[in-house]
């Protein structure tokens, strides 16, 4: 819109009625409760009063904006001149206050007060000839209320113009969109209904029948059911959970679906994805009403072999604040609060269609996979189906594993997104056989196929093979289903796992206590670590396999804590060689002392660690810095008690002066008023004793330099 020529008329003033309303409207007194806090606020009834006047020569609709604040103080100019031209769908506003102008909507629009201090009952004020006004150029075609009026046409105005700019962008995305295929399977809704769905028994336990919402089929109960209590449909045999008739009224839950299908130009595939929303109504007969909205596509390409899958993702929303809903750009669409995971907008774990998977992927590297099959096995499990499919076409041998018989494993690999399992593998680029890319022998791999393992079992397999050691089937599901892959399996070659076994039994009692909380074996396994590093003989029995696991394992810390810190002494001895030659000097000059207090400087780590132990402070990691001489470690004692830590401090040189960074009790607890008082004085004398030293070495250089 041009600007020249807008403002040569003087803006509308407010009327006589518009001062004596907002005089009038001295607000009410409201009380907020929160769970933090309660505070009080005033509300006021109107928040704008507008006046408006249509220009005979140019036709453009003048809105002229006050605020209440304004008025009630007496002013009678407007705080904004909205511009409105009809004809050329367009709009301009000038500020009154900062003299300039803005593009912005009516609500973007600063009138310097929240809106949460106006009542919505009347919050805008504007004589009937403005309302006619208004609504009659804009062509509203009822009364609207003038902020509501112009916000609708400036609304329709910006989304044309963002639609116009951003054409090349939505050109190129619409291009994929229309390769799309228009139609889902005939059984889409089935199969949302049989493995995507929760079910529900809705009984009646006078009249001992249910309504199943799979087969929709009322049936007869049989036994005992309760609330909440999982069970099967005696009709169709789906497990389902029931619900009471009289408890529950309402059933709602919301999951994300998705199916595979090859793009119009038969060049790329697409992953859809849906939200599936179902609810289930008393009054309505429990009968579900499904509601299914397409949030994600990603458009994808899998016909070369040897390459990572080729993808754009696409999602449902409102395009760049346009008001537009369509497909854009993965990232750019704000869903404002959905979470992916719990079957919400943007990319998500999903249930699989796997009806049209095995013809899908023919003539494809896929093509031999029994990706359907695989898929199928998840049941309700949602998956990431794209992370899937990279690891498929990147060669892992799901063919293999699933032909010979390892399906726990392959179900267990996708369900983990075909990544993060316990299971180790070997690089995945090379040809190798089965076993290999699990580093076990081929006696391991058959094992694994016997058991059909998951991939716990898997990975305490592999790592006993690691450690040279083969376990029976029974020893694989025992550590399975008690301890999982355990600290313990590295000692696995030292003693049997037999005898490992038997003393976790009969000595650790993990069978009826697990390993949660089974403080024995915690003091077992921190018992044979310090042990180990002790150099103690571990394959002695009576030094693994301990009589007393309590009294073994506190005078191995004894030991293990003795050994530690000669270890670390004797690492430390040539910073403490430097502490020690520092704390000569620190001392010179930190020499105070009074009739409470004195001063003791450290001179090695162990100093510094024990006053960390005492203090429970973490004194000992100023160590470096003090031996590099970036900092002074104080620590302040009571004359009567000079052995006992009281407080730690840290001193450093700021600018040629010893200032305190920190003055600390135990626990970190600010230092009594009387210590600090006496490091003052300290730091004082400190202070004088080090210039007066920097003085004479300046002397003795001068000196040393004339003679």
């Amino acid at each position: 819109m041009r600007k020249a020529g807008l403002l040569d008329k003087k803006p509308l003033t407010a009327t006589r009625t518009m001062l004596d309303t907002a005089r009038k409207d001295t607000g009410t007194l409201k009380t907020v409760h929160t769970c933090y806090s309660t505070y009080d606020y005033i509300e006021y009834e109107t928040q704008f009063y507008f006046r408006a006047a249509v220009s005979e020569d140019t036709k453009i609709l003048e809105v002229d904006l006050f605020t209440r604040k304004d008025l009630a103080s007496g002013s009678k100019e407007p705080r904004f001149r909205i511009f409105l031209d009809r004809e050329r769908e367009d709009f301009i506003s000038w500020n009154m206050v900062e003299e300039k102008w803005s593009r912005a909507k009516i609500d973007m629009l600063s009138p310097a007060e929240g809106r949460y201090r106006y009542s919505y009952r009347g919050r805008n004020h504007a004589s009937k000839g403005t309302l006619k006004l208004v609504n009659g150029y804009l062509k509203t075609g009822y009364m609207r209320d003038v902020e509501t009026a112009v916000i609708d046409f400036q609304a329709r105005v910006r989304k044309d113009e963002l639609a116009k700019r951003h054409r090349l962008i939505t050109d190129v995305i619409d291009g994929y969109m229309d390769t799309v295929p228009d139609r889902l399977p005939v059984d889409w809704l089935k199969f949302i209904n049989d493995r995507a769905a929760e079910h529900c028994i809705f009984y009646e336990k006078e009249k001992k029948t249910g309504y199943c919402t799979h087969c929709r089929l009322k049936i007869p109960l049989f036994g005992h059911v309760a609330h909440n209590m999982t069970g099967k449909c005696s009709q169709c045999g789906i497990s389902a959970t029931y619900k009471s008739w009289k408890k529950q009224k309402r059933v709602y839950s919301s999951m994300a679906v998705s199916i595979l299908q090859r793009c119009t130009d038969r060049k790329n595939f697409v992953y859809r994805q849906f939200r599936v929303d179902i609810t289930m109504e008393q009054s309505a007969g429990y009968v579900p009403e499904i509601f299914t909205m397409e949030t994600y596509r990603r458009i994808f390409n899998i016909m070369e072999a040897g390459q990572h899958i080729r993808s754009e993702g696409y999602e449902w929303g409102e395009f760049r604040n346009t008001g537009i809903k369509r497909w854009c750009a993965e990232g750019s669409v704000n869903h404002g609060g959905w979470l992916n995971g719990s079957g919400g907008y943007g990319y998500a774990r999903s249930v699989l269609y796997t009806g049209n998977i095995s013809r899908l992927f023919q003539n494809t590297c896929l093509q031999y996979i029994p990706a359907a099959a695989a898929f199928k096995s998840m049941g309700k499990t949602k998956i990431n189906v794209m992370a899937v499919l990279g690891d498929m076409k990147r060669g892992f041998p799901y063919e293999a594993f699933w032909k010979m018989g390892l399906k726990q494993f392959v179900r267990d690999r996708i369900e983990n997104d075909s990544a993060c399992g316990l299971t180790r593998l070997e690089h995945l680029g090379d040809k190798l056989k089965p076993w290999e890319y699990l580093r076990i022998t081929r006696e391991e791999i058959a094992q694994a196929v016997r058991l059909d393992v998951t991939d716990q079992q898997m990975r305490i397999i592999q790592r006993a093979s690691e450690m040279r050691v083969r376990l029976t089937d029974e020893q694989v599901l025992w550590l399975d289903r008690h301890i999982g892959v355990h600290i313990l399996m590295n000692y696995l070659n030292v003693q049997t796992p037999h005898r490992i076994i038997r003393y976790l039994k009969e000595q650790i009692c993990v069978e009826s206590t697990g390993i949660g909380e089974n403080l024995l074996l915690h003091l077992w396994t921190d018992y044979l670590d310090m042990a180990r590093q002790l150099g103690w003989d571990m394959r002695d029995r009576s030094v693994f396999f301990p009589q007393d696991i309590q009294r073994a394992h506190d005078e191995a810390a004894v030991l293990f804590t003795a050994w530690k810190d000669q270890t670390e002494a004797e690492k430390l001895k040539a910073s403490d060689a430097v502490m020690h030659r520092n704390a000569r000097e620190i001392k010179r000059a930190f020499c105070y002392r009074d009739t409470a207090y004195r001063i003791i400087v450290p001179g090695c780590y162990l100093d510094f660690k024990k006053e960390g132990n005492m203090q429970h402070n973490c004194v000992a990691r100023y160590y470096d810095s003090a031996v590099k001489g970036e900092c002074i470690i104080l620590f302040i004692r009571r004359r009567k008690a000079s052995q006992k830590p009281f407080c730690t401090v840290e001193i450093r040189n700021v600018n040629g002066k010893f200032a305190v960074i920190q003055n600390r009790a135990a626990y970190n607890k600010e230092a009594p008023e009387d210590v600090k008082e006496f490091l003052e004085r300290a730091v004082k004398q400190a202070q004088q004793i080090a210039d007066r030293m920097i003085a004479e070495e300046a002397e003795r250089i001068r000196m040393r330099t004339a003679g």
